[in-house]
């Protein structure tokens, strides 16, 4: 048997078993079988589930970073002969994480569509577990599978393979270990492996489809995953300098909708984001937009030779849209704190005068921060 078939089916393999040895090592952890007449999981349930699946996905990344490193110890291959390592750092690095956004969002929408049939769902590493976990399953996860993906490429490359078949041996690998999950989620997968295999092959580099598939998991992790989940089951924290007009009482993130308008939990009063900062919101939507299409013309026709740069432009500015919509509220709240006002936003009523306090509430509360 060739050693290059031995590398290719290592990732179905470590897939498949791993489970199996984490709970054999450790039995304890084995979670019980669910009864379905007693009463909801508890949070401290959800919480020990979420962080024992991050658990198991440290150990199944760990297994096949330590099982690619050792089928280079015995089968070396050597990645600066095969070409690899050309092309510089830096550009090959943010090349890969943007086109790692625009995939994220790509891929969004594979997983509604499959999700509309009832077919297809995806498992994301690390979710709802602490955060310091969370970082650790999204560095490891990318390191150990790009650092196979990369070693198995090159492997078929030096046999002498063509590297059209060798990224396609790869993500064909790939998604098959996503089998458990179904037939359309392993196509996904495999189109995913075929879009990471062939940014490595464009660029040379491994830190393009690295930080590609650091981008991916990002907006999986904390941008789809977060909207997602219920929110009462999101850890969540105050923001200084977001009170509640009327009673002065800080509120958290999750207590603020930023559509509509809702009550504060303390006084009950109707409280919604003021005016001017849905404006702001708008403006940095629509400007940030507009850069985003300005920039994907201007790069893909560095990078692609051809017009080919501006045939792509539409799926891959769709891709980063798509992508910024679950990340851009989360961030912007966070790096901008809401400003609240009482009542329905551009409100429309003969009694004024309520009206006109309330925004004189909010002015004295904004210059009191």
């Amino acid at each position: 048997m060739s050693p290059s078939v031995l590398l290719l089916v290592l990732y179905p393999v470590v897939g498949m078993a791993a489970p199996v040895v984490f709970y054999s090592l450790w039995p304890k952890k084995q979670p019980p079988v669910p009864n379905l007449a007693a009463d909801a999981v508890t949070e401290t349930q959800k919480a020990a589930t979420a962080r024992l699946g991050a658990l198991i996905s440290l150990f199944i990344d760990g297994t096949l970073m330590c099982g690619t490193l050792l089928w280079q110890l015995f089968f070396s291959v050597d990645l600066d002969k095969a070409g690899f390592f050309a092309n510089s750092r830096l550009p090959s690095a943010l090349i890969g994480g943007y086109l790692g956004v625009s995939w994220a969002g790509v891929s969004i929408w594979f997983l509604a569509l499959g999700a509309a049939t009832g077919r297809m769902r995806r498992e994301i590493p690390g979710l709802m577990a602490p955060l310091k976990v969370q970082i650790a399953v999204w560095l490891v996860g990318a390191l150990a599978e790009e650092t196979w993906r990369v070693t198995a490429i090159a492997a078929l490359v030096t046999g002498r393979n063509s590297p059209l078949f060798s990224v396609v041996a790869v993500s064909v690998a790939f998604g098959s270990g996503y089998l458990s999950l179904g037939l359309q989620r392993t196509a996904v997968a495999s189109l995913e492996g075929v879009f990471f295999g062939f940014l490595f092959l464009w660029q040379g580099s491994f830190l393009a489809p690295f930080t590609a598939h650091l981008a991916v998991q990002a907006v999986y992790l904390w941008g789809v995953g977060e909207w997602s989940q219920d929110r009462r089951s999101r850890k969540t924290w105050q923001i200084p300098g977001t009170k509640c007009p009327v009673c002065q009482t800080q509120l958290k993130l999750l207590q603020i909708k930023l559509s509509e308008v809702f009550e504060c939990p303390s006084c009950r009063e109707p409280l919604s984001l003021s005016d001017g900062y849905q404006n702001v919101m708008r403006f940095a939507a629509a400007f940030g937009f507009g850069s985003l299409n300005l920039c994907t013309i201007l790069l893909l026709n560095d990078w692609l030779p051809g017009n080919l740069g501006y045939w792509l432009t539409f799926p891959v500015s769709y891709g980063v849209a798509t992508s910024a919509l679950f990340l851009y509220r989360r961030a912007f709240t966070r790096l901008f704190p809401p400003r609240l006002q009482r009542g329905t936003p551009y409100f429309v009523t003969l009694n004024l005068e309520g009206r006109h306090k309330s925004k004189a509430g909010n002015g004295e509360d904004h210059d009191s921060n």
